[in-house]
């Protein structure tokens, strides 16, 4: 009898040769290895028949008679299942309960860990994810028990493919419990197609999403109690990030989003007249930096935007306020009020004399 293993791998799937010898062998009881007229009647080649005899075989739906190896008799569906997937269910179930004895053994650690972190940075209510991958598989642990609200802030232009794909499947689980879900993005981010597919398709299931011309640091909030912060390492931005659970630090995250999308354009991941709603918010926030004298790369990190296509959008500006420096512009936008907030920030931002840039 041929061997088959606990790999996954090796078994064997049922076609639709193996399916019609199978139903052959049925109905004659059994098949002689291997009589003429079995080709003519399933209509399939003489190779084509050993192929799948050998396949039935594997899978134990066929088996020699006892004393008479040459003929092949059918098993059971469910014998044959019993003795090809028992073994691997068995293994599974074993990894299984290997791996859950796993997990309590190094969670059995976290108080020794905790007290041991608080003790040396003193920090009470914080906890440092070290990289990426203890990040998000915190992240999803707060997701999953995430029961009314979750909340967060991605400054920047659009969300990479990769990233919105993984976050996918976690945020519909969020929405179908019910749980009420708001993204604050820069308005920049309205010209990704992979953001604006990931918002329309989250937007039909009951998420919430609005833009903005500048944004506060990166921040996910889950039921106004747990907060994820980037990690800052040597004045930069490093990998992992700081978990908070400190209810004053949150209750301020908490306060700063509140304000932010108050203030925030609605964006549905459409992008027809994408910007249509935004431009003047835009063309607001980039003559509000020019006037304070901003760096160009300043002004684009702020904004979510490329250096080049800020650079551009600077010099389309200057050129329509007949400003003959930076300095100048900025001083005209000011006189002619393009850097004046809206008269109602909840009703949107009011209109300028031009076009709004149409970020890159």
């Amino acid at each position: 009898m041929t061997h088959i293993g606990t790999d996954l791998d090796e078994i064997p799937r049922l076609d639709a040769h193996a399916v019609a010898v199978f139903e052959y062998v049925l109905a004659r009881g059994s098949l002689i290895r291997w009589p003429p007229d079995v080709v003519p009647l399933l209509g399939l080649s003489q190779e084509e028949v050993e192929a799948a005899s050998r396949r039935l075989l594997r899978l134990r739906l066929l088996r020699p008679a006892p004393g008479r190896p040459e003929e092949l008799i059918p098993v059971s569906p469910d014998a044959a299942a019993a003795e090809v997937v028992g073994p691997l269910e068995a293994r599974l179930a074993r990894a299984a309960t290997r791996a859950r004895s796993v997990r309590d053994e190094l969670q059995s650690l976290m108080p020794q860990y905790r007290a041991a972190r608080s003790a040396q940075d003193r920090r009470q209510g914080f906890d440092v994810l070290p990289d990426m991958a203890s990040a998000s598989a915190m992240l999803t642990e707060e997701a999953e028990r995430c029961h009314e609200e979750v909340f967060s802030i991605q400054p920047g232009g659009g969300r990479a493919p990769g990233r919105l794909g993984a976050a996918l499947d976690r945020d519909l689980a969020m929405l179908r419990r019910g749980v009420r879900m708001r993204t604050l993005y820069q308005h920049s981010a309205r010209s990704s197609l992979s953001t604006q597919g990931y918002v329309e398709r989250l937007t039909e299931a009951g998420a919430e999403y609005r833009t903005a011309a500048e944004l506060p640091d990166r921040a996910v909030v889950f039921d106004r109690a747990v907060a994820f912060l980037p990690r800052r390492v040597d004045g930069g931005t490093g990998e992992g990030a700081v978990l908070v659970r400190d209810p004053d630090v949150v209750a301020y995250l908490c306060r700063v989003f509140d304000q932010a999308w108050s203030g925030a354009a609605p964006f549905h991941g459409t992008s027809e007249a994408a910007y249509k709603d935004v431009g003047p918010s835009l063309r607001r926030a980039l003559v509000g930096l020019l006037a304070e004298g901003a760096k160009d790369e300043v002004i684009a990190r702020r904004m979510g935007m490329s250096l080049r296509t800020i650079r551009r959008h600077i010099a389309e500006l200057l050129e329509e306020l007949g400003a003959e420096s930076r300095f100048q512009g900025g001083a005209l936008a000011e006189r002619a009020g393009l850097t004046a907030p809206p008269a109602d920030p909840a009703a949107g931002p009011a209109p300028g004399p031009a076009a709004a840039p149409d970020p890159a």
